[in-house]
């Protein structure tokens, strides 16, 4: 939909807590709020890490992986979510 570098996560967790999130790369990809984003905070990235500890709808990127992404994406490209 759209790319925003750097930009600032905003909203409210599931447990109700609101949050507000610092990024070097955003790009939404749904009208709700969902993008492709660096997570610096997050520390398993393992293939399995969805099982225990994964997002709020968002696709994380490790920041070693999020510029490269981040410039191979086009807005309005197509996303498929599985």
């Amino acid at each position: 939909m759209y790319k925003q570098s750097p930009s600032v996560l905003k909203g409210t967790s599931d447990n109700g807590s609101k949050y507000s999130s610092k990024v070097q790369y955003w790009a939404q990809f749904t009208d709700s709020g969902c993008g492709f984003h660096d997570a610096s905070w997050r520390h398993n990235w393992s293939k399995t890490a969805y099982l225990n500890d994964g997002s709020n709808g968002c696709a994380n990127m490790h920041p070693s992986d999020a510029g490269g992404a981040y410039n191979s994406l086009e807005v309005n490209e197509p996303v498929i979510i599985y």
